[in-house]
């Protein structure tokens, strides 16, 4: 018993420290990636991401940030600065041909003219685009035929 306890506190308390988290809602799956964490420490996963995205800065629901425009509205993707190094990204993912969400859980993936429009948003290297979240929770892999981005509360 007091093995699971323990168990259950660690797990509690590694949870409740993440900078990634998802919440399902039905139709639509939110990640949030915040660069300041519950237990005051920092991330630095919302600011690279932040960076990443070849978009013009503009208002947006959380603020001043970047909007990244997906085809046919199966996805919001913001990424915002919300003050000195403290940046903040809210990716809505929404069932979709596109998308397969759950709880604690979400592929999308686009091909052809849909993956390029959303590749051609990033700032690439080599004809390709790869990010992962300081947690291990989120990530994008693109190239120009290819856009691929996966949640799971377990790791991706």
């Amino acid at each position: 018993m007091r093995v699971f306890l323990f168990a259950l506190l660690l797990l509690t308390a590694t949870t409740s420290q993440a900078g990634t988290r998802g919440q399902f809602l039905g139709m639509q799956l939110i990640v949030n990636i915040a660069s300041v964490m519950y237990d005051g420490s920092n991330d630095s996963s919302p600011h690279v991401l932040f960076e990443a995205m070849n978009r013009p800065e503009q208002d947006s629901m959380v603020g001043r940030g970047k909007v990244l425009e997906a085809p046919q509205k199966v996805l919001n993707f913001i990424c915002a600065r919300k003050g000195e190094n403290n940046y903040h990204c809210a990716i809505y993912i929404h069932q979709s041909p596109l998308a397969r969400i759950g709880p604690g859980m979400a592929h999308f993936e686009a091909r052809g003219a849909e993956a390029r429009a959303l590749f051609e948003q990033f700032h690439t290297q080599d004809n390709r685009f790869s990010f992962r979240d300081g947690d291990g929770l989120f990530m994008i892999e693109a190239t120009p035929e290819r856009f691929v981005m996966k949640f799971n509360a377990n790791g991706v």
